[in-house]
């Protein structure tokens, strides 16, 4: 059987105590946080990795990517 290929979108934020924080909102749960950017992303996509491979092992669905849009609004404080 062969496997599918997704491309997952990730959100990364700066930390106010440093390093980064990464989200992907298409896995519920899967999030990670790194010293660096790099590291962010690194870890980010170990879990992926493991997530699907969860998921495969037992035999849940893969969940295809959702549409994210990104938009910017002021706010006044």
């Amino acid at each position: 059987m062969s496997k599918m290929s997704y491309q997952y979108t990730v959100f990364i934020e700066s930390c106010e105590e440093g390093g980064y924080f990464a989200d992907c909102p298409s896995l519920p749960g899967c999030h990670v946080q790194g010293e660096t950017l790099e590291d962010a992303l690194r870890e980010m996509r170990g879990a992926i990795d493991a997530y699907l491979a969860d998921l495969r092992f037992h035999r849940e669905p893969i969940p295809r990517p959702r549409q994210v849009t990104i938009a910017s609004i002021a706010g006044s404080a």
